[in-house]
């Protein structure tokens, strides 16, 4: 569970690594790089969020879901 609260970081670095480098390579000035990183950093921060958000809720719903299962108390049959 603790790997999957670096993800936001992770997606962010990943994206932003990836948008310098493409920047760099057409040759963009500064001003554009900066403000172009800046954006793709604030979007894929939220996009990580809310990829972890969505992540932890659907293993919270099994884990509860087997929980619910595991606490059932089974009757005898007594029509024998």
């Amino acid at each position: 569970m603790k790997k999957i609260r670096m993800l936001p970081a992770f997606v962010t670095l990943l994206a932003g690594a990836i948008a310098s480098i493409s920047l760099y390579v057409t040759n963009q000035d500064l001003v554009t790089t900066l403000l172009v990183l800046f954006i793709v950093l604030f979007v894929f921060y939220f996009v990580g969020v809310l990829a972890m958000k969505i992540i932890i809720d659907h293993f919270d719903k099994e884990e509860d879901e087997t929980v619910s299962e595991e606490g059932q108390v089974l009757e005898k049959d007594t029509n024998k």
